[in-house]
């Protein structure tokens, strides 16, 4: 008795790629750009600063990612963030580190005896000063094996500041830690992994403020930007 015909393969769809949603772009302020800014103290290292970020966001377009504030450590979610993007597609695997891994190092002693010389005792709600020393610690805990150590940086606002109390509104801030000086040039290619977030503003004024996540503009955010003279 003849075998009955073989059911033909069931036909499967491939669904198109969907682009990540577009998000608002924002520019930061190029400190290249103001004879005011050449005047003051801080001009060099804000100088340099603005070198890094331009290397990690071309034309100094950034996209500010929706961050948590939840348990007010939005820092914490913030460098998660901002790593995840910044790092996605490199060659190196660069592990993220954990909240588990954060809060230990912030509550351990070599970042618990830098707050405490200068009178910090909060325990969230994060400055950019000490998110900053816990991302360096950090690096220092669980990427030193692989010659990689950590620094961070941050931008605020939209580079709309107009009076004097916001006239670092929108530069690239690059923070000083241990093991990375504020001058030290290249990436990963040095043993460097530098990561940027955002920051409302409030760090520029010795407050905290609420941090956010970015990345590079993508599809088309990208293509935005780039109509529009970008």
């Amino acid at each position: 008795m003849p075998s009955p015909p073989a059911s033909p393969p069931p036909q499967t769809r491939t669904e198109p790629k969907r682009e990540e949603e577009a998000l608002p772009v924002s520019q930061a302020t190029d400190v290249l750009l103001s004879p005011h800014m050449s005047t003051q103290p801080r001009y060099r290292a804000y100088r340099v600063a603005r070198a890094r970020f331009w290397e990690a966001f071309p034309g100094g377009r950034y996209v500010r990612l929706p961050t948590p504030g939840s348990n007010l450590e939005c820092g914490f979610h913030a460098l998660r963030l901002s790593m995840r993007q910044q790092y996605r597609g490199t060659s190196t695997s660069i592990r993220l580190p954990t909240l588990e891994e954060l809060r230990g190092v912030f509550f351990s002693g070599e970042v618990a005896g830098r707050n405490g010389d200068v009178v910090m005792d909060n325990e969230v709600w994060f400055t950019a000063d000490q998110l900053a020393a816990v991302f360096s610690e950090w690096g220092r805990r669980y990427l030193s094996d692989g010659g990689l150590r950590c620094q961070l940086g941050y931008v605020t606002g939209d580079g709309t500041g107009t009076g004097t109390e916001d006239e670092y509104d929108g530069v690239p801030v690059m923070m000083n830690t241990p093991d990375v000086d504020t001058a030290e040039e290249g990436g990963l290619e040095k043993g460097i992994v530098r990561v940027w977030v955002y920051n409302d503003g409030a760090s520029l004024r010795g407050g905290v403020g609420h941090f956010e996540g970015i990345r590079r503009p993508v599809g088309e955010e990208k293509r935005v930007t780039e109509a529009e003279g970008g």
